[in-house]
């Protein structure tokens, strides 16, 4: 536990007194503090008048039998503390934390949904990931129940996201999704329209949601690693990285220098193809064709050296509990080397192109603002974050990998507009370039992988990565078997959708798919 910890433990000992009902640290020092029922609010809010920049990072719902555990991560200087709660599972109800922090909102719904907890005094209690006909009283993530005998009894039904298009008043309800030509993904979100500009949305996801967490509990580890990379496969690479970290925490196992030093190339090589894809389909939303086009050419050599470096150009599996599957041959250095210089030689270009090409600068300036202040609010993160003035990459403020050793710059714009937002993806873009140069050139020699039992001691850890949307974060609980008795992962397009709501309310109609590409938003990672 860190002085700053110490410091803040202090004071909620002070401020809460026999309302703690317990402190621990996980397996990788993480402070835990359990307090009773309605205690949670006072904590919560403590923290996040500790730090200007703090937020909800994550909630976790975790059945323990007669109870739900429920666990608020709260990001406070750069690091994360969890407040936890139980409430009891015939009666699992708590309050809200909404008032005081609306980026809470998808998280409570969440664990409403597939924990059937009750958050007193939200303001939006509706389904957010279950279909509307979803049986009652079934609730998917608690262990009572059974997957084969959910599976017989959602055959029997026909679910359905039912939606009417409506008039409201004046306003007019335009349903923009699940299947729409600006979304890849299926997602809905219904805007209340007055003429051209939007009054009101209302998100709904779930259409893709797979159950992945669920999955987790029925399969081994190192099973796992591959079906977590299939949460998205444009970041698979920074799923894995963090199920492993994790998983490693838990263990107590320390990875060769070696191994960090892969992981940290292979992460950002997916940031990089991650962003130019992202950048690619902003121009086809923008209605700038040329632009898609020649993204997706010089996003070309990058695939070719993840394809170099692992064998496969899209899912990796290329990280493994212990390090990573696969040494670098030192005859690649100068054939990566020459195409990561190919792109690098390409950026000012681009550049150029952002900051004078009027299409561009018409379809993204002050489009889509996003207040710091709104930022902060809605516990947003990555670029979106950075694209309002948020300092905020956990890169800098826990590193991982390798990125404690390797220098290089935080990008921040303080615009808060879809063009500040897909600027600092293009920046980062150089800065990841710079990163895998860095990481090649100082390589260490040694090992790349130390052997793993198959066999996890009981314990529990998070951790985070910045993944190319931003912070993604896992929680893993262990019961001394080689099976995962609970895993958490939360996206950071999950964090980040809600804040749409903000961007598009107020905007033109037209601007929706401009504003909503500039939160680069991944609906399979969000769903999972």
């Amino acid at each position: 536990m860190s002085e700053k910890e110490q410091e803040i433990l202090q004071k909620l000992r002070e401020e809460l007194g026999d309302r703690i009902i317990q402190v621990q640290t996980t397996r990788n020092e993480k402070l835990l503090i359990q307090v009773k029922i309605g205690a949670h609010k006072d904590a919560i809010r403590k923290l996040l008048n500790e730090d200007r920049n703090a937020g909800v990072s994550a909630i976790t719902g975790v059945d323990l039998g007669d109870v739900i555990s429920i666990m608020y991560h709260i990001r406070v200087h750069g690091d994360v503390i969890t407040i936890k709660v139980e409430v009891p599972k015939e009666n699992a109800k708590t309050t809200t934390i909404c008032d005081i922090i609306p980026g809470a909102d998808f998280h409570e719904r969440e664990v409403s949904d597939l924990f059937g907890v009750t958050f007193e005094g939200h303001p939006n209690p509706k389904r957010l990931i279950l279909p509307d006909d979803w049986p009652q009283n079934i609730f998917p993530l608690r262990k009572d129940v059974e997957t084969a005998n959910l599976i017989r009894t959602l055959d029997s039904r026909k679910s359905l996201y039912n939606e009417k298009n409506v008039a409201e008043g004046e306003n007019v309800k335009i349903v923009f999704g699940p299947q729409h030509p600006a979304l890849i993904e299926p997602e809905m979100f219904s805007l209340e329209v007055d003429g051209e500009i939007v009054k009101r949305v209302e998100p709904r996801i779930g259409y893709v949601h797979r159950g992945i967490e669920k999955a987790t509990e029925q399969r081994t580890y190192l099973q796992n690693i591959y079906l977590v990379e299939r949460i998205c496969g444009i970041c698979n690479a920074c799923h894995a990285a963090c199920f492993c970290q994790t998983v490693e925490e838990i263990m107590g196992l320390n990875i060769p220098a070696r191994a960090k030093y892969l992981r940290t190339i292979i992460l950002e090589l997916n940031r990089i193809h991650s962003h130019m894809l992202l950048l690619g389909h902003a121009g086809t939303e923008i209605g700038y064709e040329t632009f898609f086009h020649y993204m997706w050419r010089d996003r070309e050599p990058i695939m070719d050296v993840v394809e170099m470096l692992t064998g496969n150009r899209v899912l990796a599996s290329f990280i493994t509990i212990g390090g990573v599957r696969r040494d670098i041959d030192e005859k690649m250095i100068p054939k990566i080397k020459e195409k990561l210089a190919i792109l690098k030689n390409k950026l000012p270009f681009y550049k150029n192109l952002f900051e004078n090409d009027p299409t561009i600068k018409m379809r993204t300036k002050n489009v889509g603002i996003l207040s710091r202040k709104d930022a902060l609010k809605l516990c947003v993160v990555g670029p979106v974050a950075r694209g309002s003035g948020v300092k905020m990459d956990v890169r800098k403020d826990e590193p991982y990998a390798a990125y404690g050793e390797i220098p290089f710059n935080m990008v921040t714009y303080d615009d808060g507009d879809s063009w500040a937002r897909l600027m600092v993806r293009l920046d980062e873009i150089s800065e990841g370039l710079d990163i895998i140069e860095y990481a090649l050139e100082n390589l260490p020699s040694g090992p790349y992988r130390v052997r793993a039992p198959r066999v996890v001691p009981a314990g529990e850890a998070i951790d985070r990565v910045e993944a190319p949307r931003g912070e993604l974060f896992y929680y893993i609980k262990s019961n001394n078997t080689a099976y995962p008795e609970r895993v958490k992962v939360r996206t950071p397009t999950f964090s980040n959708i809600r804040s749409f709501v903000n961007i598009a309310e107020g905007s033109n109609i037209a601007d929706i798919p401009a504003s909503l590409v500039s939160l680069d938003p991944c609906f399979s990672c969000t769903d999972r």
